[in-house]
């Protein structure tokens, strides 16, 4: 009966392979390419990064692929050869010009085609199962000195003796146990271990054990050791790093130690080398302690063998364990890839999101990435800090973020919250909650698309409202909309009122235009969620989700072409056949008039309304924005958009509590962080003004033409045919005045 079974087993593992460069045939996740055809945005360090993250070596002259050499803002890059979702490309050697936030120029050589000249994307996760790894391959070549015979003095001492498995190995590792405790050495061998990290889960059974040795015979039958020792370096289980399993030597140090794993020192390389036993439970983060301890067998096992000398063994012995904050990922993209998931159980292609061999194309762009996850988590700890009843253990307070690319709706960042392995409800996506005044440009789109009014004027930025109370009777409830200040500002411009978030005026134009047309403008640009078709609806008072504003701000500031937001570009099965996924309809959108009509309203918020502090906080250029509060400041939200990027930010708890602050005072420092951190040098350029708009000066207080005898005037856009006829009358001089300046004796 074992024999037949160890034939079964064999028969089962026939095809075992060490996947190439270590890493494993999972589910892998790749950002969106680096474009680096002119116009595209781009700065010199941007792009340096890149090239670093994926491995490119700055020299000299670069003469092959993956090399590269830089002056100032000029690069000249070895591009390598990249199997894309649609083609193949070779590779080749281009000539790039960065000025001014984008591409400015590019020379290529024959065998790139100008139009193709792409970065490989950025492998940002790879899967195995319900977590993942993000894999940084290491050639053996490269490891250090002393980390391969410290991984086999601890873990396998005779591994170029045996084939595979190794019963004396075993038993010394009992014996080992029995002396000196538990978990004092382990009982597999290193080629076990590489087969159970590649190919088995790791289960504690009979079974498992007994396929893990034949996988392992099988990889000793067919590599050599030194391929099985750099497989084993990139693929072994160390732990885990937010919402991903840490694979691989040098995931582990950047985790554990906070430097490469080439500037590891003696102890850095002790503690690495223990915590293979029990990542979790050895973790410096979880327990010092422990760690300290595991770090120091470790130690006395390497003096032991001889492999370091005493004077070694005791000043590593001194080195402190770090017990300060796992650093984050400067590209965590856990949040990211839980949406991408839900995309593709949403888009039929559910049975991939766990298949191995598949190759997930996503959106990401890891400047966007890494600006939302740094933003959330720095705005989050100062807004702790600064207002204490916001700190909490248990049912913290909460943000998300997400960066939207308005011309193709295909998200470049996304943040769900504080910490995906502790939290992993997915607030962006999944989260509705009332937006409040992020509502309200939506009722001056619907006001500017509405016909006629009974007096014969138009709904314009210049249209008088009145600013007073007053009270209706809605759903057998009397309804008394109020401004937050309780403060009334009598008639004022609807810029004035949209500028500054003026409650009851906005209220009154709801009505006027009927909720159901409030509803339908924010349908035709993107909201999904009911909304309920009553007055209160033009303050924002039905649930939506983030992504779905945020995608809605990003048709505004497309000319109204409103697109469906997506986290793909494409999903690849192993065979190498692109997966059919359905599409994703594009939201109905807007005339391009009124929506820039909106846009130019919410520049205004961002010069003198609410949202002026983002210039004290670093935004440039031409950028529109909205802030968004509760009632009972329960919730704080802030949306805006360059041409660019439309970015959305909220803020507040899970469960009970209210954040206490406006989304000007709490969402507000967040998102401008995050368009600060990806806007090009200057900002992204005005957004278009499409034809039938004319721009005529008005006085802002009275909504009618400008004389020159009005003390101020603005230049107001309008819908050609609405613009005020009329000119203004209030600030005529009187005659005595008329007089004084035709005769001045």
């Amino acid at each position: 009966m074992i024999a037949l079974a160890l034939a079964v087993f064999a028969a089962s593992c026939s095809s075992v392979k060490i996947p190439a460069s270590g890493s494993r045939q999972t589910v892998l996740y790749f950002s969106a390419p680096t474009d680096l055809r002119p116009g595209a945005r781009l700065d010199p360090d941007d792009l340096n990064a890149r090239l670093e993250r994926l491995g490119y070596r700055e020299v000299d002259e670069p003469s092959s692929s993956g090399e590269f050499r830089r002056s100032g803002s000029r690069f000249e890059v070895g591009l390598r050869p990249f199997d894309y979702p649609d083609r193949q490309f070779a590779g080749g050697r281009v000539r790039v010009w960065v000025a001014h936030g984008e591409v400015s120029d590019i020379e290529v050589s024959q065998e790139v085609p100008a139009d193709e000249a792409m970065l490989e994307p950025e492998r940002i996760a790879g899967f195995e199962g319900g977590t993942g790894a993000v894999l940084a391959p290491l050639a053996l070549a490269d490891a250090p000195d002393l980390l391969v015979p410290a991984l086999l003095a601890v873990e396998d001492r005779r591994f170029y003796s045996h084939l595979g498995i190794d019963p004396v190995g075993t038993a010394r590792a009992v014996w080992a146990n029995v002396r000196r405790g538990p978990g004092s050495q382990g009982g597999s061998t290193l080629t076990q271990q590489l087969a159970r990290s590649l190919f088995l889960r790791n289960e504690k059974t009979l079974f498992r054990k007994a396929r893990e040795a034949v996988i392992a015979l099988q990889l000793e039958a067919r590599y050599s050791k030194q391929e099985i020792l750099e497989g084993y370096l990139n693929a072994v289980y160390w732990g885990v790093w937010g919402s991903m399993e840490i694979r691989g030597a040098r995931e582990a140090a950047r985790y554990y130690l906070g430097k490469e794993l080439e500037d590891a020192d003696v102890a850095g390389i002790a503690l690495l080398v223990g915590l293979i036993q029990a990542p979790n439970a050895y973790s410096p983060y979880n327990s010092p302690e422990k760690a300290k301890k595991r770090r120091d067998t470790v130690l006395r096992v390497l003096r032991e063998q001889g492999i370091i000398d005493e004077s070694t063994y005791e000043a590593a012995k001194l080195k402190k364990i770090s017990t300060k904050q796992a650093p984050a990922r400067s590209t965590e993209a856990s949040y990211f890839i839980d949406a991408a998931q839900r995309e593709m159980q949403a888009r039929g292609a559910g049975e991939f999101v766990e298949k191995r061999g598949t190759r997930i194309f996503t959106t990401l762009d890891p400047r966007d990435q890494a600006a939302c996850v740094a933003s959330v988590r720095q705005g989050l700890d100062e807004l702790e800090k600064s207002h204490r009843k916001l700190k909490r253990d248990k049912d913290p307070l909460q943000a998300s973020a997400i960066s939207i690319e308005p011309a193709t709706g295909e998200i470049r960042g996304l943040v769900g919250g504080r910490d995906f392995l502790r939290f992993p409800f997915n607030r962006a996506v999944e989260a509705k909650r009332q937006p409040g005044s992020l509502f309200k440009p939506f009722v001056y789109l619907a006001a500017f698309r509405a016909p006629m009014r009974e007096d014969g004027s138009w709904f314009t930025p210049a249209t008088i409202l009145s600013d007073e109370e007053f009270e209706i009777k809605a759903g057998g409830k009397r309804w008394r909309p109020r401004d937050y200040d309780r403060t009334y500002h009598g008639d004022v411009t609807a810029r004035t009122a949209l500028e500054k978030s003026l409650n009851v005026p906005t209220a009154r134009v709801g009505l006027e235009i009927g909720p159901p047309a409030v509803a339908r403008a924010a349908h035709d640009l993107g909201i999904q969620s009911q909304l309920v078709e009553v007055p209160s609806i033009a303050l924002g008072t039905s649930d939506v989700s983030l992504v779905e504003v945020t995608a809605a701000y990003s048709g505004l500031a497309h000319s109204g072409a409103a697109r469906a937001p997506t986290c793909l570009d494409a999903v690849v099965a192993e065979d190498g056949h692109v997966v059919a996924l359905q599409p994703l309809p594009d939201p109905p959108g807007v005339e391009s008039q009124p929506a820039y009509l909106v846009a130019r309203l919410m520049e205004g918020v961002m010069s003198s309304g609410t949202g002026a502090a983002a210039r004290t906080l670093g935004v440039e250029g031409t950028v529109a924005g909205k802030s968004g509060t509760t009632d009972d400041y329960r919730d704080a939200w802030f949306c805006g958009f360059t041409r660019e990027r439309a970015v959305g930010v909220w803020v507040g708890f899970d469960k009970k509590g209210n954040v206490g602050l406006s989304g000007s005072a709490a969402a507000l420092p967040i998102w401008a962080r995050i368009v600060r951190d990806i806007q090009r040098p200057g900002g992204d350029g005005r957004f278009d003004r499409p034809s039938g708009i004319i721009r005529v000066p008005m006085d802002p207080t009275t909504g009618l033409l400008a004389s020159a005898d009005c003390p101020e005037y603005l230049e107001e856009d309008f819908i050609q045919g609405t613009e005020p006829q009329e000119t203004c009358t209030e600030h005529a001089p009187q005659i005595l005045d008329r007089v004084r300046r035709w005769w001045p004796f």
